[in-house]
């Protein structure tokens, strides 16, 4: 049997959420994600489920005993107060799935179970092992100086808009290589890292685009959106990661 794999979702509330962008077209809460990330994990040889948005702490933990692994998707800002910081420049936040996604990452942490985490995916597991964010990008370069790039190139998909270099004897460097091209859909990054979590990639203006934990059997998370980008590199890190889950069964 082909191992299976929860990917979370976006829980959009449309009368708390009217200014996110999913929000316009629902009419009541939903939980909905993106085809490509199924369409990836699938394709690497395991059984994608979509987990729903819900609150009980036993279901969730019956959840990680049950699945084989964790794919964390992308989406909205996760609220400050989870890394013990003000608002400066997080954005529709939704407060259910923060929720979720923390008891969820903490019981799949305890079970020892394969952790995979995209873009905002990455960002939970970096908050989860107590680091910190950039709220806001562009807000940080106004403040600090440092030109960074434009990372919010929602024109550009599907498309390498910059590239990112691996560090040298980590477990994503090993997957895919020196340096490769990448999207880049996201308006926050890693701040200070998470304990125990070692970078593993860097942007070209020094902004964190990989993070993994080197004591634990498959724990990695990247900035970029690999479900969709051509499969060459990209596509290496859902076939490890179906193949670490598949060593569960």
């Amino acid at each position: 049997m082909r191992p299976l794999i929860g990917l979370t979702s976006y829980y959009v509330n449309p009368k708390a959420q009217a200014k996110a962008p999913l929000s316009a077209v629902f009419e009541e809460s939903v939980c909905v994600s993106y085809p490509q990330y199924a369409a990836r994990v699938e394709k690497a040889g395991a059984i994608p489920l979509d987990i729903p948005y819900f609150k009980d702490d036993n279901s969730i933990a019956v959840l990680a005993e049950k699945l084989d692994g964790v794919l964390f998707i992308g989406g909205e800002d996760i609220d400050p107060m989870y890394y013990s910081e003000p608002m400066n420049g997080s954005k529709d936040m939704v407060p259910e799935r923060d929720e979720l996604e923390i008891k969820l990452i903490e019981s799949f942490y305890k079970a020892r179970k394969p952790i995979f985490g995209i873009c905002r995916g990455l960002q939970l597991i970096n908050v989860f092992f107590r680091g910190s964010l950039i709220q806001d990008i562009p807000k940080e370069a106004e403040t600090s100086g440092k030109p960074y790039l434009r990372h919010t190139r929602n024109d550009a998909k599907n498309e390498s808009v910059h590239n990112v270099n691996t560090v040298k004897g980590t477990r994503l460097a090993e997957l895919l290589g020196d340096s490769f091209g990448v999207n880049s859909l996201h308006h926050q990054a890693t701040r200070r890292p998470g304990d125990g979590l070692l970078v593993s990639a860097y942007s070209e203006d020094g902004l964190i685009e990989g993070l993994e934990h080197p004591d634990y059997p498959f724990l990695i998370g990247v900035q970029w959106h690999p479900e969709r980008l051509s499969e060459a590199p990209h596509f290496k890190l859902f076939e490890a990661f179906v193949k670490a889950c598949d060593g569960q069964k």
